[in-house]
Parts: C-alpha cells; structure tokens; sequence
C-alpha cells in the first residue's frame, strides 16, 4: 500500500479536470496503470442489480477494450462494476478498482475476493485513510474520480438516481464522453 500526495511526480494528471482533486489517493497493486489515465481508460459502471443481458454485455465491452490495449475503471459494486472488473481479469488487461472504502476494506464483503486479485493483477484506489469503512457520502465522492481517470464513461443499465447516473454527472461536468447501455443493443 501506498500514499501518492497531490504534487507528487505520479499524481494522476487526470484529476486537475477535477473542481476538488483529493489530496492524496491511497493504491495497492500496480501504480503504472494510473499512466493510462484519462486518454487509455474507460469507466465502465452501472447497476447493482444487472440483468443476465446487462453482464453480457458488460464482458463483451471489457474484452473489446483489452483487445485495443485499453483499461478499464469501475468501483467494485455488484452487478456491472464487478462484471467488468472479471471480464477485464479474464481477458488479461488492466483494471483499476476505484473504492469509497480505505484502500485495504473490501466493499460489499462478499467482494474480498475480487479486491484480492484486482490488487495482485491490477490496481485499487482510494482517497479514504486505509480503514476508512463504507459511511454515507463515499460513494458519490468515489464516483468523481472514477470519472476523472477515464476519458469515456459507459453506463449501463442504471437506474436514474444511481451512483452510476452520478458518476455520469461527474464525467459530464469535467466534459468527457458519456455513453450509455440502458437495454437491449
């Protein structure tokens, strides 16, 4: 685990597009990945309750990003988040983990796993101290750099008030693409 500080020489570029860049974001797993941040990421989020069709697809868009040397950003949630994170696992490419949590908390639990093997093969992010548990107001704070790190945010099947709707919001104010997946293609 490591502390990058605003100023520092590998502080993601990526987050002056934000109005309030963290001070500091805490990583575990391989750091090169935030290099590819914003122009060689896309985010990839969207509902906790995914449809069969919506995980699909999800893995589909992931596996296509992999091929063309992309990476993909998403936050560890059920449903499309986690989706897209073990298409890109799968397929060998990068993916970053952005987490509302401390770095070292995995959330939902029942995603330790997954936070494992993003943390051994990929990359976990977060501005929250190391402990931090999920408390309200993570998660839209959480969305803001998940949209900073990716040149094109995709949405898939969300609701409209979601976290992945906000997260949309985000990428919209910084002027980045917005796509979007809300059913059958």
């Amino acid at each position: 685990m490591r502390e990058i500080r605003h100023g520092d020489e590998d502080y993601p570029q990526a987050f002056k597009d934000l109005n309030r860049p963290p001070e500091s974001i805490f990583t575990i797993g391989d750091e090169s990945i935030l290099r590819m941040a914003p122009n060689r990421l896309v985010a990839i989020v969207g509902t906790r309750d995914a449809t069969p069709y919506g995980v699909r697809v999800t893995a589909r868009l992931a596996e296509a990003f992999v091929a063309a040397g992309i990476g993909v950003v998403s936050g560890l949630a059920r449903g499309i988040d986690s989706a897209a994170h073990r298409a890109v696992l799968e397929a060998g490419g990068k993916t970053i983990a952005v987490m509302g949590t401390g770095v070292d908390v995995p959330y939902p639990a029942g995603h330790r796993a997954l936070h494992a093997e993003i943390a051994a093969k990929g990359l976990v992010v977060s501005e929250n101290e190391p402990g931090t548990p999920a408390i309200q107001g993570c998660f839209p704070r959480r969305n803001r750099i998940i949209a900073a790190l990716a040149r094109v945010t995709i949405v898939v099947e969300a609701p409209y008030k979601s976290g992945a709707i906000n997260t949309a919001t985000q990428a919209l104010d910084m002027d980045r693409v917005v796509a979007a997946i809300p059913g059958p293609i």
